[in-house]
């Protein structure tokens, strides 16, 4: 059961939508006509927050890098040691829901914004990796660059190959890449 819509769409609330759409629609899902009769709301009120279905896309885009990179970075470093910050970056990673980041790769095919966006990601998100891999003071630098771009195309590559798993397979198999790579946890 998903919860009622607000009477009162916000930017924040169009750009969670959007997000929901994308996991379920892919890129198709996201034209004004389809939001909108989605929220249930007038294009007048997608205009008053979009001046244009571009200024929407980077928004959503960047939405998803806050939700999806910046914020799951800054709760798994809490002031934990290095190997423990990586554990929770993986589980976090792990819960997210792929659909979201498989229609953001498709939409990047589409959409010259989206994809600069993305490509910022990727080296966040990896560089963040390999700064906990050259943290953990388990791997000299370049071995932790290295690694953390191997961690990332493996994590990537798992959402976006269609291998004819089940999502729980997939992070099964994640979770094996991980766990050889981090070394023993406590799962």
């Amino acid at each position: 059961m998903t919860s009622p819509l607000p009477l009162r769409f916000r930017r924040n609330d169009w750009l969670a939508l959007g997000l929901t759409a994308l996991a379920e629609h892919g890129p198709a899902g996201l034209t004004i006509e389809a939001l909108c009769r989605r929220a249930g709301k007038t294009k007048g009120s997608f205009y008053a927050h979009f001046p244009a279905i571009e200024a929407y896309l980077a928004a959503l885009a960047g939405h998803w890098r806050e939700t999806h990179t910046h914020r799951l970075m800054e709760q798994a470093d809490k002031g934990k040691p290095a190997q423990d910050r990586l554990i929770a970056l993986d589980r976090m990673a792990l819960a997210l829901d792929v659909r979201i980041e498989q229609g953001m790769r498709r939409l990047a095919q589409l959409d010259a914004g989206v994809a600069a966006i993305c490509a910022e990601v990727d080296r966040e998100r990896i560089g963040h990796l390999e700064k906990l891999h050259g943290e953990s003071g388990r791997f000299a630098s370049h071995e932790a660059l290295a690694l953390a771009r191997v961690e990332y195309a493996a994590f990537i590559g798992f959402q976006q190959l269609d291998l004819g798993l089940s999502p729980q397979d997939l992070h099964d198999c994640y979770r094996t890449f991980m766990r050889l790579i981090v070394g023993p946890r406590g799962d």
